[in-house]
């Protein structure tokens, strides 16, 4: 039966991470015995918490305390405490493609039912990284509730302020979710109070502050890591008594008589007992299209660009991912084999693999990494497997093309070169290191659709500069920046189906080899990057920059568009909003957001009209951000793709070539 208070409905979730990129393998038992097994006794003492692990993490604390995971499996049977899931393994699934979150999903399920008789159909989403495609994927994989952080909803959706304090749900594709917010300053206050930095009275003053008479409210204590109580992760700290001091402030909040402890999933019955209904609400948008918990040096880039090269990292999981998508496709394997390889790559794929990785478990990583890459070079061979392309086909526009082979027409003045291939007509800037002037499509608008605007375009003096396409822009810490922007004298060479543009150039920061290949046959142009570096060290560095010229585009309509993590594409209007994922968001934070562009492709559009660029993450991985504002009466839109971004995880440096490419399209939308 669901218990209806008029009261402040609280609840406190510990989340259990053995893969915590700090920790290591011999501190797991003391963490199990003093950090996890005291929340077995809050339960016991009939504190309604809710515990919550990967599968990975269970499968490690089954091996090392089976009995725990017995009490625990006890314990949830017995409405005691309520399992939280969250996967396999803990990953960030606006970051994965699709088909891998669904694995993730699945194989968490399994282990789940196995070890405690069942799966829990409330998860916690990882690391709080949250994009509208995994509403779907989440629902599909049984589960009824998510638990997301509220702030950065939020942040710049504005909802009414009621909706903070009852259970919403958030929109997907073709599904809805019930969601229940956690929120970052709550959980960071009752964390600090524990840690002694709050006084215990000022916390409860708080979290009371949440509480009204005459109305139910909901409220979260505690949303966060257990192992910062009793422990230290990444310190040789002994501390004691914390958890001895959680114990104590739960039961002074739960013998205050406006106030209950409850569960998320009992929370999530009262409101539906209680009516419920309300409109499925966005939590995504264009400002912070993947939402992600905490202060804005908290974002999804530093599992994208950042930490013990996270780039080299998921370039490799993403060629994995593609073998075994063909050997999956071929069926040339058991299913339990299948499975094996499945959940391997869910691992690996892992967040903690791409913040503060200590050494015992990035070598792991590789060990595992290694592993799955002879096991499926192995099964490509024995069945000889065609290898995974490296390119995708894109669906242009729907209209007749001049016919193929026609020779293109080329001219230069003493700083522009213009090829003209009857599909594509390209204008590149010789004493700006071939940066794109226009690009025009002459089949989709007779305006070019991105290029450079000059300096003096803006009257506005904040974008009173010039803003290229087809660049490198590398800046250090220290602020010290480098460009590709220099006069350089271009190769030309001619095929039957394409004109090829290259340049080599000597950077301080690399040998940069850069060329465009301009189709005769079809609306594409392909922008190549090769780079030979000596020792690059953390850094940002973003290539595949494409700026829009507003005089193709009607700002009214205009919208970008990408897949981040689920099934389908997530459009964005971008009238009215102000977007800056490329800006530092603090001090020593190189980005503040970006796009998952799981399947490489992002597209940016209007009514009529849209281009699109496409990348193969699998040969180098790179994120893409978008910078967009209103200007005077136009607008500016750039978009980036890093490769190298900084924040308090970085720790790479990169020896030796790395090649990445990028593949623009347009189409008519009319």
């Amino acid at each position: 039966m669901p218990l209806l208070y008029k009261m402040l409905k609280l609840y406190a979730l510990f989340h259990c991470n053995l893969a915590f990129s700090m920790v290591p393998s011999a501190h797991y038992p003391s963490i199990i015995k003093n950090c996890y097994r005291p929340l077995l006794s809050l339960a016991k003492d009939g504190l309604q918490i809710s515990v919550e692990m990967s599968a990975c993490t269970l499968k490690i604390i089954n091996r090392l305390d089976p009995a725990f995971v017995i009490e625990l499996k006890e314990l949830w049977a017995d409405g005691k405490c309520e399992f939280v899931g969250s996967g396999y393994s803990q990953a960030i699934f606006p970051l994965i493609p699709a088909a891998v979150n669904r694995w993730n999903l699945k194989a968490g399920n399994r282990v789940y039912k196995e070890l405690l008789g069942r799966s829990p159909e409330t998860a916690l989403v990882n690391e709080q990284t949250y994009s509208k495609g995994l509403v779907d994927l989440y629902t599909e994989a049984g589960y009824a509730t998510l638990i997301m952080d509220w702030n950065n909803c939020f942040l710049h959706n504005k909802y009414p302020e009621t909706c903070k304090h009852t259970p919403q749900k958030a929109a997907g594709f073709n599904t809805e979710i019930d969601v229940i917010w956690s929120n970052s300053i709550a959980f960071q206050k009752f964390q600090r109070t524990i840690h002694a930095e709050v006084d215990e009275s000022d916390y409860i003053k708080y979290l009371f502050g949440e509480y009204k008479e005459g109305g139910n409210r909901v409220s979260v204590i505690y949303c966060n890591d257990a192992e910062v109580f009793d422990y230290r992760p990444g310190k040789e700290v002994h501390v004691v008594g914390e958890y001895d001091r959680v114990r104590k402030l739960l039961k002074r909040i739960t013998e205050d008589k406006r106030a209950v402890l409850l569960t998320p999933s009992v929370i999530a019955e009262d409101f539906k007992a209680e009516g419920g209904g309300q409109k499925p609400l966005l939590l995504e948008s264009a400002e912070m299209p993947v939402v992600t918990k905490k202060q804005g040096k908290y974002n999804p880039v530093r599992w994208a660009a950042t930490g013990r090269d996270s780039v080299h990292i998921n370039t490799e999981c993403y060629k994995v991912f593609k073998k075994i998508s063909v050997i999956i496709t071929a069926n040339v394997i058991s299913e339990k084999e299948t499975e094996k390889l499945k959940e391997v790559l869910c691992e690996i794929w892992g967040s903690d693999f791409r913040t503060n990785t200590i050494d015992e478990k990035f070598f792991y990583f590789h060990k595992l990494l290694r592993g799955l890459k002879v096991e499926t070079d192995k099964i490509f061979k024995e069945f000889t497997l065609t290898p995974p392309a490296s390119d995708i086909d894109f669906v242009t526009m729907e209209t007749s093309t001049p016919p193929a082979h026609q020779e293109a027409k080329i001219t230069s003045t003493d700083t522009v070169l213009k090829v003209s291939t009857g599909t594509v007509v390209a204008r590149f800037l010789t004493n700006k290191g071939l940066a794109i002037k226009a690009l025009t499509f002459p089949a989709v608008s007779q305006h070019p659709l991105l290029g450079t605007l000059d300096h003096g375009y803006y009257n506005d003096m904040r974008y009173g500069a010039d803003f290229f396409s087809g660049h490198l822009i590398h800046l250090t810490k220290e602020a010290e920046k480098t460009v590709d922007l220099k006069s350089v004298t271009p190769v030309i060479e001619e095929d039957e189906t394409s004109v090829t543009v290259s340049v080599r150039l000597e950077l301080g920061i690399c040998t940069l080899w850069k060329s465009y290949r301009i189709s005769k046959d079809e609306p594409k142009v392909e922008l190549k990057y090769r780079m030979k570096v000596n020792g690059l060290a953390a850094s940002s560095l973003r290539l595949g920059i494409f700026t829009a010229l507003p005089v193709a585009f009607d700002s009214g309509t205009l919208w970008i568009e990408t897949v981040n993590g689920g099934d389908e594409p997530e459009r964005f209007s971008l009238a009215g909003h102000k977007v800056s994922h490329d800006q530092p968001p603090c001090p020593g934070v190189s980005a503040s957001a970006c796009l998952g562009a799981t399947d490489g492709v992002v597209t940016v559009g209007d009514s009529k009209k849209s281009f699109t660029i496409y990348t193969d993450k699998s040969t180098l991985y790179s994120v893409p951000m978008v910078n967009y504002t209103g200007v005077d009466d136009s607008f500016f839109l750039r978009i980036y793709h890093s490769i190298g971004e900084v924040d308090d995880t970085a720790w790479w440096v990169w020896r030796g070539y790395n090649e990445a490419a990028f593949t623009i399209t347009a189409r008519k939308l009319q």
